[in-house]
C-alpha cells in the first residue's frame, strides 16, 4: 500500500475556493484576508489535516525558525525555570528550541556551538563556560546572533545578568545586621564572573563594617568538611555565619554540616540562588533569588530583535536580586 499523500497548500486552496497565495498569507498571519475567507481556509485546513512546512518556508527566506540554547546544565531551579520560560516564549513566536549542555567545559562548549551552527539555528542563548574566549566564539559563529545569559561575554555581545556584586553585598549586609562578627564566604573553584563579582560585594560590605574577610573554596566534599569544621569550631575567632555563593555550593555546605554533625541553626546562613526545597529545611534557608523567568524572557526578546535585524550596540541588561528572608539568617519565622 502506498503511503497516504500529505495535503498541500494547493489542496487547501481548492477546498476553500481561494488562491494558493491567499492561503499562504493567512498561514503566515497576514492581515489582508477577510474573516469570512479566513474561516473557510481554517475549515479546509482542519478537514484535510494540512500542516505548513515551516522549515522549508524558513529556509527559503534564510531562516530555520530554530534557536539554540547552550547551558552548562539544567540541574538547578534557576536554569530549569529559565529553560522553561525560553521554551514557552519561543513557541509563542513560532520557534523551535534546540537545547545543548557544556558541563562548564570550554572545549565541549565549542563543539556544541559547532553543532548549533551546522544546524543553521537563527540565534543562540549562551551561558558561557568558565574562561570562555569571546573572540573564538564570535569567529566560530560569524553573524549568528548570540545573547549571553547569566554571565557576560565580552563587550560586543548582548548579555542579561544579575547585578552580582550588589547581590553579594546585600546578603553580607543582612548577616552583619544580625550582629555576626565573623562571616565566611564559600565559593566554587571556577573563574566565573558572577562568582567573582559576588565575592567582591561580600568583601565590600565586610571592609566597610571593619570586619575581616575569609573565603573558602569548595573543591571537594572531604576538603570542605575539614575546612568548615575548622572555621566553625576553632577557639580563636570562629565563624558565626556563612555566605554561600551559588546553588551547588549551598548543597555541598548542607552535606558537610550534616557530616560534621553541626546543626544549621547554630550558624547564620544565606545562599545565593534559591533552593526548591529551602522552605522545608530546619531552619528554612534565607536566599538571594535570581528572577529566572524575567532573565529568560529578556534574553529571548533581545535575541529575537537581533534575528529580525536590529544592529544597535550591544545591550547590557543587569537585574537586581531579591533577598528571600526566611530564618537561617537569624530572622524569626513569621
Amino acid at each position: 500500500m502506498l503511503p497516504e499523500k500529505r495535503p498541500t497548500i494547493i489542496d487547501v486552496a481548492l477546498a476553500a475556493k481561494v488562491g494558493a497565495s491567499t492561503v499562504s498569507r493567512h498561514v503566515r498571519g497576514g492581515q489582508s484576508v477577510s474573516a469570512r475567507v479566513a474561516k473557510r481556509i481554517d475549515a479546509a485546513i482542519a478537514e484535510l489535516g494540512y500542516e505548513p512546512n515551516t522549515l522549508a518556508r524558513g529556509l527559503r527566506v534564510g531562516r530555520s525558525r530554530t534557536i539554540g540554547v547552550l547551558f552548562p546544565h539544567v540541574n538547578n531551579v534557576f536554569f530549569g525555570n529559565a529553560m522553561r520560560t525560553i521554551q514557552v516564549a519561543a513557541q509563542r513566536s513560532g520557534f523551535t528550541v534546540m537545547l545543548l549542555m557544556h558541563q562548564e567545559d570550554p572545549s565541549l562548549q565549542m563543539d556544541q556551538l559547532i553543532s548549533l551552527k551546522r544546524s543553521q539555528v537563527d540565534g543562540i542563548i549562551l551561558v558561557p563556560a568558565a574562561e570562555s574566549n569571546v573572540e573564538h566564539v564570535r569567529q566560530l559563529l560569524g553573524k549568528t546572533p548570540v545573547v549571553a545569559f547569566d554571565r557576560p561575554l565580552g563587550n560586543s555581545i548582548d548579555s542579561v545578568t544579575l547585578h552580582n556584586r550588589l547581590a553579594g553585598r546585600q546578603a553580607t549586609e543582612h548577616l552583619l545586621w544580625h550582629k555576626h562578627q565573623h562571616i565566611i564566604s564559600i565559593i566554587a573553584p571556577y573563574k566565573l564572573h558572577p562568582l567573582e563579582a559576588r565575592l567582591r560585594g561580600y568583601k565590600d560590605a565586610m571592609d566597610e563594617a571593619g570586619k575581616k574577610s575569609e573565603t573558602l573554596v569548595c573543591r571537594d566534599e572531604t576538603q570542605l568538611q575539614s575546612d568548615l569544621w575548622h572555621a566553625l569550631r576553632r577557639k580563636r575567632a570562629p565563624a558565626t555565619a556563612i555566605l554561600s555563593m551559588s546553588y551547588s555550593v549551598t548543597i555541598a555546605i548542607l552535606s558537610a554540616l550534616r557530616d560534621c554533625k553541626i546543626p544549621l541553626r547554630e550558624v547564620g546562613f544565606i545562599g545565593v540562588d534559591d533552593l526548591e526545597f529551602a522552605s522545608f529545611l530546619n531552619p528554612p534557608i534565607t536566599a538571594v533569588a535570581q528572577p529566572a523567568e524575567q532573565f529568560a524572557q529578556l534574553a529571548f526578546e533581545q535575541l529575537l530583535r537581533r534575528i529580525e535585524g536590529n544592529e544597535e550596540p550591544a545591550a547590557k541588561i543587569s537585574l537586581p536580586a531579591l533577598l528571600v528572608v526566611r530564618s537561617s539568617c537569624g530572622c524569626k519565622a513569621e
